[in-house]
């Protein structure tokens, strides 16, 4: 997105595109208040609202469908049985590291967070490597960057979500029904912008680690290179969204929302729009520019 914003490339298409950056908010409180149009974000507040029966929500398109980084545990802790007893660090509750902890503790390793294991909600995810510092929790979820800096403090890599091979709408575009239903082409043109502007993102790595270095600030020249090879080899060929990935999502929320078994996965997404632009030719006409 910022790579789309700082070139202009909506302009070609008509938009005059502002990122504005939820902050402490939810992103999808700007959208159903109507301060934005669209959100990028994790598909989480999309599925969480059509699980508790609000169904205006729907996504458009996804680019991450990984869930990635790792549990990092103090150097004693060997195993996944030896976080019985022991405190984990998690960030806000109900947001998806949150939900695929839980999800990973009880359907991967075995263990019930809250009996098993106890659950400590820290805020900010870089707050979880400070306490896991200070001792305050004996493990954490962490993502990039924050896991390169785990590992150089000697903290153990304890289980790598990766390697589960665990699905999740990580990185979508949503948008309200009614939006998507009105204003279609808007819709459309948005996401022709964002797909150029990851084209360029994947294609042109100084420029776009000398963005990541403006917008990211405080990170290392390192911490950022790896991040870009990161998101870069996670990123979907396709910006379609699947309905194999919703229904994973649903799954995971499952542990926290049991009405999530009953919530329909197809009226969650709308793959209309980017298959248009798929099957237009947009996407595969980027490299031949």
């Amino acid at each position: 997105m910022w790579i789309a914003v700082e070139d202009a490339l909506g302009k070609k298409s008509g938009l005059d595109l502002k990122a504005v950056y939820a902050g402490r908010m939810r992103p999808q409180q700007l959208l159903v208040s109507g301060d934005v149009s669209i959100v990028i974000a994790t598909g989480s507040g999309a599925l969480t609202s059509h699980i508790l029966g609000a169904k205006d929500q729907v996504i458009v398109a996804s680019f991450i469908n990984k869930v990635g980084g790792a549990i990092y545990s103090k150097s004693e802790i060997k195993s996944a049985e030896d976080l019985r007893g022991k405190i984990i660090g998690v960030g806000r509750a109900g947001s998806i590291s949150d939900s695929v902890l839980r999800y990973v503790l009880r359907a991967k390793l075995g263990l019930v967070p809250d009996r098993d294991v106890k659950l400590l909600v820290v805020g900010e995810p870089a707050l979880g490597l400070q306490s896991l510092e200070r001792g305050i929790v004996d493990a954490a979820p962490l993502n990039m960057p924050l896991n390169l800096a785990a590992k150089k403090l000697g903290f153990r890599e304890l289980v790598d979500y990766e390697k589960l091979g665990i699905t999740y709408p990580s990185n979508t575009v949503t948008t309200l029904r009614q939006t998507a239903s009105k204003n279609p082409d808007l819709i459309e043109r948005f996401l022709k912008t964002l797909i150029e502007g990851l084209y360029i993102f994947k294609t042109q790595k100084d420029k776009s680690l000398a963005v990541m270095k403006k917008n990211l600030r405080g990170g290392s020249d390192e911490i950022l290179r790896e991040t870009y090879q990161l998101t870069v080899s996670e990123m979907e060929q396709s910006p379609i969204p699947s309905l194999q990935v919703i229904k994973s999502g649903l799954d995971i929320l499952s542990l926290q929302y049991p009405q999530a078994k009953q919530t329909d996965p197809v009226a969650i997404f709308d793959p209309s729009f980017a298959r248009r632009i798929e099957e237009s030719g947009f996407i595969a006409g980027l490299g031949k520019k």
